[in-house]
Formats: structure tokens, sequence, C-alpha cells
């Protein structure tokens, strides 16, 4: 009874080894597609920033998708560590 209980807390353990690895790797990835679309986005704001006024509307989405990604991103990195 005790040999049962015992191997399957070891399972058990083994299955949040795997799981937890699935996780950091996710996180992982999804840090390298926020760092690299963060990239993108600093790019295009600015390369329409001196026209800003005459694109508000992307150039305000742009913006908040920065403050956005800069979010997962540190989340990301925090879950990692």
């Amino acid at each position: 009874m005790i040999n049962q209980a015992m191997n399957q807390s070891r399972e058990r353990l083994g299955e949040l080894a795997v799981m937890q690895r699935r996780i950091d790797e996710s996180e992982k990835m999804i840090l390298r597609r926020a760092e690299t679309r963060l990239n993108e986005v600093n790019t295009r704001i600015q390369e329409i920033w001196s026209s800003s006024l005459e694109r508000p509307r992307e150039y305000m989405d742009l913006m908040q998708e920065r403050g956005m990604l800069n979010m997962v991103i540190a989340q990301a990195r925090a879950s990692i560590q």
C-alpha cells in the first residue's frame, strides 16, 4: 500500500516536471515572438512618428500594442526565471 502510494507520487511528480518544461518552452516562445513583434512595432512607430498627426489612429494603435507587448514580455520573463 505504501509502495503503491510512493509510486503514484513519483509518477505525478514526473508528470508535473514534464508539464513545467512544456510551460517553460511555451513562455520562451511567447517571449521570442513578443520581442520580435515589439521590434516591428517600434520600427513602424519611428517610421510614422513625424507624420503621426496625419495617421493618428495607426499611431495610437501601435502605441497601445507596444504597451501590451511590454506587459507580455515582462510576464514571460518573470515566469521563466
